[in-house]
């Protein structure tokens, strides 16, 4: 059976090589954590001005201004984590249109980054969404009585909260497409009444480093070793 064979002789080679590198490891060694760039995923060459316009909105909570709140998040950390320049102004509302159309209705974005001289605009679509997750969990819990850890089951009111966020990078110049991305966030927490605010903004932070990584480089670790000997 060479093929077995083969499988074989292979599976052994990597047990070598994953024995040699454990003796490197260990004999004359330090391993290392080290940090390469990663280029963005849109070439930003020659683009500065940023445009972060209006949102189309699927679903919100009741008295949260998603579309308001998405653009002011989106500037705030644009401008606090890179060296862009976010533009802060009151851009028109989109048109009324399906995505699709929007997304392809080029003279309108170039039109948009004329007006307000943006070599990129940022625009998407969100919903934001809550729902009642009570039910009953199980936790571990120190006995006051024997001071040992018992495990219990018991009714816990908690609260969920989801944020779907839809992202599209248009090209100031052309106002084509140049890039889009889908991001989503989910939390529980306990009890009810959590600001939906603050709720929010924890969700955008579980995926604010990859929003971020589309307009600027984001560094990898990596594990090396070095020699001493």
């Amino acid at each position: 059976m060479p093929g077995v064979t083969g499988r074989l002789f292979a599976g052994a080679g990597w047990v070598a090589i994953g024995l040699a590198w454990s003796a490197v490891a260990m004999a004359g060694s330090t391993r290392v954590t080290i940090a390469t760039p990663m280029p963005s995923r849109i070439d930003m060459s020659g683009m500065k001005r940023i445009l972060v316009t209006r949102f189309i909105v699927d679903k919100e909570l009741p008295g949260v201004d998603l579309d308001k709140e998405l653009v002011k998040l989106l500037r705030r950390e644009l401008h606090k984590k890179t060296s862009l320049n976010i533009l802060d102004v009151d851009p028109p509302s989109l048109p009324e249109q399906p995505l699709k159309d929007l997304l392809a209705n080029s003279g309108f974005w170039r039109r948009l980054a004329d007006t307000y001289g943006a070599d990129l605009i940022i625009s998407g679509k969100a919903s934001y969404e809550a729902a009642d997750r009570s039910g009953f969990v199980t936790m571990d819990e120190i006995s006051p009585v024997t001071g040992q850890r018992v495990r219990r089951t018991r009714f816990a009111e908690r609260e969920g909260f989801t944020l779907g966020l839809n992202l599209f990078f248009m090209e100031g110049a052309t106002g084509r497409l140049l890039y889009e991305d889908q991001f989503s966030g989910d939390n529980t927490v306990n009890g009810h009444g959590t600001d939906r605010l603050t709720a929010l903004y924890s969700l955008f932070e579980q995926f604010e480093d990859d929003v971020l990584s589309i307009v600027v480089p984001k560094p990898r670790t990596a594990q090396r070793f070095i020699f001493t000997e």
